[in-house]
Order: C-alpha cells, then sequence, then structure tokens
C-alpha cells in the first residue's frame, strides 16, 4: 500500500508540474490544472477503494475462520453426545450378563466421552450446564444400576437438550456468516 500511495504522489507530483510549465495559454493552463485535480482526484478515490477492500477482505477472512471453528465445533460435539448415548445404552442392555472385557471397555468409552462432553461446553451457560448436569446424571444412573427406563428417559432428554443446543448454534453461526457480527 506504501510502494502505491509513493507511485501516486510521484505520478501527480510530475504531472502538476508538467502541466503548470507547459500551459503558455490561460486556457491551457486551466485545463492542466483540471487535470491534475482529475488525477489528483481519482488518486484519492483509487486509494480510499483499497483501503476499503483490504478491511473487508479481512473481516470475511475472520468471519470465515470463525464460522468454520464453530461448525467444527457442533459437530464434534454432536458426535460425541450420540457416541455417549449409544454406549450408554448398550452398557444397559449389557447390565443382565456378567461383568467381562467388552463391558470394561464400553465404561471406559462412557467415562471419556462424558469429559470430552464436559470440555465442549461452557462452564458459564447456563445451557451447557444444563447439558452437563444430563451427562452427570445419566453416568450416575448406570453407575448405580438404575432401572433401564429411568436411564432412557434421561438419554431422551439429554439429546433433545443437545438437539435444541445445536440447532440454536447452528442458527447463530448462519447469522453471524450472514451479518458479520458476533454475539
Amino acid at each position: 500500500m506504501r510502494r502505491f500511495l509513493a507511485f501516486g504522489i510521484l505520478v501527480f507530483g510530475l504531472a502538476v508540474p508538467a502541466f503548470a510549465s507547459s500551459a503558455s495559454y490561460d486556457k491551457v493552463e486551466t485545463k492542466g490544472w483540471i487535470a491534475a485535480i482529475g488525477i489528483g482526484a481519482t488518486l484519492l478515490v483509487s486509494l480510499a477503494t483499497l483501503i476499503h477492500s483490504l478491511r473487508n477482505d479481512r473481516r470475511a477472512s475472520f468471519v470465515n475462520t470463525v464460522s468454520t471453528s464453530r461448525l467444527k465445533w457442533i459437530d464434534s460435539l454432536r458426535d460425541k453426545v450420540s457416541e455417549f448415548l449409544a454406549v450408554t445404552s448398550c452398557l444397559i442392555n449389557r447390565r443382565s450378563s456378567p461383568s467381562d472385557d467388552k463391558s470394561a471397555e464400553l465404561l471406559l468409552q462412557r467415562d471419556t466421552l462424558v469429559h470430552q462432553i464436559v470440555l465442549h461446553l461452557n462452564p458459564g451457560d447456563p445451557e451447557d450446564q444444563k447439558i452437563k448436569r444430563l451427562v452427570d446424571h445419566v453416568h450416575e444412573l448406570t453407575d448405580k444400576g438404575s432401572g433401564s427406563n429411568e436411564i432412557y428417559d434421561e438419554l431422551i432428554q439429554l439429546r433433545n437438550a443437545t438437539a435444541e443446543y445445536l440447532k440454536k448454534e447452528w442458527n447463530r453461526v448462519k447469522s453471524e456468516s450472514t451479518h458479520g457480527q458476533f454475539e
């Protein structure tokens, strides 16, 4: 941008004296100054357009980066919660069978998913904390060996709460990418 500005000053600086020194008549001199002013005005408009374009490009790039990151986060949270629901369902169905390596593997997977889900959530947002409470409650119920109907009800509540939350986040991403303003 500095090179562009220096080039404009050089051109404008050379154009004004050339027009001023070559004018022998008043009309030609006036035309020369008008042309020089036109060149200067064109330079200023071009410079303003360049600055405006650079700012918009930088802003658009930032919005795209944030939107892409949020979409990845939404997909990741959706995958973790759905896997948690599936693993917990498998654990409930295996309760009637004796403990084995598969149950231990499912418990480890469930515990890992609990932590991953919690780490995806905002500790200061009430809606995020609702999901965290549901995950913790399901974890507690499966550890206690509670009835499967009670656990399934909690799983459905977790699924529905997560679906509402992800829909809200999706709408937020759409709004931000459309308007370029972050909430």
